[in-house]
């Protein structure tokens, strides 16, 4: 088997990665394996030695990211780029293939990655992108609760087109989340999100599935279809959710560039501003990691200078 394709099944299978971080790194490595062939450090049909030799050496990865940079790649892009590589050399290291990681790699080097903060609504026009969708339609309330439950519980995109009857528990006012890595958590499911649920949710349902759902008791068929379709029985696809989104915010001033990650985004924003601890809030966007969560603190910051710098009469 071609070590890339070993590699993408050890991430899936040993690693537990999600499909779209196997992805990315397939994507990534293969863009790494054409330019070394196109440069001279590869052969189209490389021995084991040819691969040791790769990172012996190291000046194929280099010129690589040389590469990267000429093509005007972003540093986020590029750094991705050195991610997947490392992970590759580190694998190769595992199977025997690589006496060691080369030490750049091995101490994880970066490209010296942006950090950008992500786009956030106010809640104010949070407010008014939900009243939007015309919930006298299936598809408006259909909408509406998908805008509902990507703002009010923090959802990613994967998240919320994966989400089965199943997750849904309206007795215990919960839902279970599989996140990245097949990580599970539960989540709160209160107030209006889970009003805009059950209204979408009943004009889709028998009355009979819809008293089973309620009761938490749904039969495994019922469990398994999604809460979210795009037609009949089908359910949802990512590209559909992103549409949407992008139809009600260009309705809303013109708004664009506007995604489901950006309510996700809103949801961690209007958290922090009212008072929810940042541990809270990694525990409800099932980040691995705080350091992931702090970028909204600094939105939070950004917020309390600019009304510092407008209301106070010596801040300017």
């Amino acid at each position: 088997m071609d070590h890339v394709a070993a590699f993408a099944r050890h991430m899936e299978i040993e690693k537990g990665a999600s499909p779209r971080t196997v992805e990315a790194y397939v994507r990534d490595l293969s863009q790494f394996v054409a330019t070394c062939r196109e440069l001279g450090h590869l052969p189209d049909d490389p021995a084991d030695e040819h691969w040791r030799a790769l990172f012996t050496d190291r000046t194929a990865v280099r010129d690589h990211l040389a590469l990267l940079h000429r093509r005007g790649r972003a540093r986020a892009t590029v750094a991705r780029h050195i991610a997947s590589i490392r992970g590759f050399a580190r694998y190769l290291h595992l199977c025997g293939l690589l006496p060691a990681v080369p030490d750049g790699l091995a101490r994880g080097t970066s490209a010296g990655r942006e950090r950008r903060l992500p786009r956030d609504l106010t809640e104010e026009m949070i407010e008014q992108l939900l009243e939007l969708p015309d919930t006298s339609t299936p598809r408006g309330r259909r909408d509406l609760a998908m805008l509902e439950t990507l703002y009010g519980l923090g959802l990613r995109l994967a998240e919320i087109v994966a989400l089965d009857l199943g997750n849904l528990d309206f007795p215990a006012e919960r839902v279970r989340v599989l996140g990245k890595g097949d990580k599970e958590r539960i989540l709160p499911l209160q107030g209006i999100t889970a009003r805009r649920l059950r209204e979408h949710l009943a004009g889709g349902l028998a009355p009979e599935e819809m008293l089973d759902l309620l009761d938490g008791n749904p039969p495994r068929a019922l469990a398994r279809r999604p809460v979210f379709e795009g037609r009949p029985r089908r359910r949802i696809s990512p590209r559909t959710v992103q549409q949407r989104v992008a139809h009600y915010a260009g309705r809303l001033a013109g708004l664009k560039g506007v995604s489901p990650h950006a309510l996700r985004h809103s949801f961690a924003t209007h958290m922090l501003d009212g008072g929810a601890g940042i541990r809270v809030v990694q525990e409800l966007l099932g980040h691995e990691h705080l350091a992931t969560t702090q970028v909204y603190t600094h939105l939070t910051r950004a917020r309390l200078r600019e009304a510092f710098r407008k209301a106070h009469p010596r801040a300017e």
